[in-house]
Parts: C-alpha cells; structure tokens; sequence
C-alpha cells in the first residue's frame, strides 16, 4: 500500500482553482502539412512587395519575422525514424474521427494505437468531464483525414482488438508517393500524446513525434506552458487535486521501490506507480531501483484510493528515463 506524505494533501481543485476547462488564448503555430503556410508566405509576400503602401522597409521587417515564427517550426522538424510500416495490411476510406485517437471506418470504431488524445466529454453514462483542447484534437484529425481524401493504409499490431472490441491500428496517409504516418502525425501536431501499451510498434517514432511538439509548445504543450496551473497534461506529483485522474502525465520524485507477489511498487509522495506481475517480463527490476530518488515522468490512466492517486503501466516507455531515446 502507498503511504503517501502525511503533509500532502489531495485536495479538489474546485476549491482552489476556477480555470475554463478550454482556454481561449492558446497559441498553435503548427500545421502538419506546409500547405497553408506556403500559402499564406506567398500571399505576404505579394502584398508586402507590390501594393505601394505596404513597400516600407518596416514591413519588409514585419514580413522576416512572419516567416521565423510561422515556417521556423517545420523548418527544425526532423524525420522521425521507426515511423514506416513493416506492411500494409489494407488500405480502406476512414468515415470520420469520433475524438482526437479514434476514427470510424465502416461502422466500427477503431483506435490509434500510441496515441492518447484528450478526453471527450460525456454526459449520457457516467457525466465525465472533458480534458482540454478535447474538441480541437477530434477536429484535427478529421482535418488530417479530409486532407488526405478520407484514404488511409492499415497496419495492425500483435493485439489487433481492445477489452472494449474497438480495433487497434497504426494509421497512414500517402504524401508526395511516400507513406506517412498519421499516428505521428496527429502527435506531433500537439493535439494527442504518445501511449505505452501492448503493441509496441513504433514507440520510438510517437515519443519523438512527441518531443518535437514539445520542444516547439504545440497545442496541449503551449498550454502546460502558459496555463501549468490546469495540471494537464502534466501534473506535479506534489499539487495533484481530486480532478487529476484519468490519462496524464505525473512527474515527481521516486521515494520507494519495492516488490510484492503480485505488483512492482514505485511511490512518489502521492502517487504510486504499480506493474502487475503479468507485465514484469517487460521490465528490468534493477532498473526500476535505479530511479529510486529520481524525479521522473511516468504516464497512464490515473485512479483514486484512499486520497492517494494510483498509475498502472505495462510497458518501460511509459517512464521517461527507462524509454529508448
């Protein structure tokens, strides 16, 4: 069981915080496809160098500093390696994205495997409040799709099926004659993050897909950025609320690492890290007592007991220091 810290609190963040749960002001500077940005550059520069009041110097300035701001972010992108399929299994017309990680294709709901969009709000079974940015994530895969012609290849993993009976795939799109993939694609527009589970093809493509959108303050980065107080998609181990649960981030020391029959144990202050035993064959004991007194980043599905916060995980991607980089 996890002791948590007798001097931390999980407390519910309505008493304390009174956020919009979207954020009005969030800067996104990136587009996936460099389309619309060619676009609007040779628009500029038309109007900037033939209309005669917009031939100042000063505007020729305001024109450079358009282009560092808006082309500087795909400039720096780089190509993510373990990002092609090993084969296509199919390729079919995607009918829409029902929420930023899943897509409809003939009926049946399908999810993108390493990819964790946020959460939709629902209110016909059990009210669950929605997550940040949640309606412009489904949007912008829904735009990814359009762009492409609704035409996606399908490569499917080891577990082609989830508990729920929702397929599990990687997605791709052709651009230029070259396959892309649209799980990395939707990651790194800053819309989704990556997800450690079962399939482990191409982890090491979405967590750089990841990192880019990261290191630019893309979408839900430029939020944790400019709005840290909305505990998403990161939260402090040390300033969890009650609302803090479901899929995120947790950062924080670990204070503890020890073994039962049935689990691995990782504390933090008021978070506990547990791996079932059926998993154990995927991580290396020593390793996990490395971390002991390091701060560290562990992602997945967050649930209350006794006023601490448990994290379940599968996989050693979904601690940031144990991840193949």
């Amino acid at each position: 069981m996890l002791n948590p810290n007798p001097h931390i609190e999980i407390t519910n963040r309505a008493q304390t915080l009174n956020a919009p749960s979207e954020p009005a002001n969030i800067l996104i500077t990136n587009e996936v496809t460099t389309k619309l940005v060619g676009s609007l550059c040779v628009s500029m520069i038309y109007t900037l160098f033939t209309a005669p009041i917009w031939g100042s110097r000063l505007n020729k300035i305001l024109l450079i500093g358009f282009v560092i701001v808006f082309v500087s972010p795909f400039a720096n992108a780089k190509q993510f390696v373990d990002c092609q399929p090993e084969k296509i299994d199919i390729w079919t017309e995607a009918s829409f994205a029902s929420d930023g990680d899943s897509i409809i294709i003939q009926n049946k709901k399908y999810r993108l495997i390493g990819v964790k969009a946020p959460r939709k709000e629902r209110k016909q079974k059990f009210n669950t409040p929605g997550q940040p940015l949640a309606k412009q994530a489904q949007n912008r895969l829904n735009t990814l799709l359009a762009n492409h012609d609704l035409e996606i290849g399908v490569e499917y993993d080891e577990h082609k099926m989830d508990a729920f009976y929702r397929g599990l795939v990687h997605l791709y799109v052709k651009q230029k004659g070259k396959l892309v993939n649209l799980n990395a694609l939707m990651i790194a527009s800053g819309y989704a993050l990556a997800n450690s589970e079962e399939n482990q093809k191409h982890q090491q493509c979405y967590y750089q897909a990841e990192q880019f959108a990261r290191s630019e303050a893309i979408a839900l980065w430029s939020l944790y950025k400019n709005q840290p107080e909305l505990n998403f998609p990161i939260v402090e181990s040390s300033k969890i609320t009650l609302e803090d649960d479901s899929f995120r981030i947790y950062r924080g020391k670990i204070l503890s690492v020890q073994k039962s029959r049935s689990n691995y144990i990782l504390n933090m202050d008021t978070v506990g890290i547990r791996i079932r035993k059926r998993h154990w064959n995927n991580f290396d004991y020593a390793k996990l007592e490395q971390l002991k007194g390091k701060i560290v980043e562990v992602r997945g599905y967050g649930f209350l007991f006794n006023r601490a916060m448990f994290v379940k995980i599968q996989s050693p991607n979904a601690i940031d220091l144990l991840r193949e980089k």
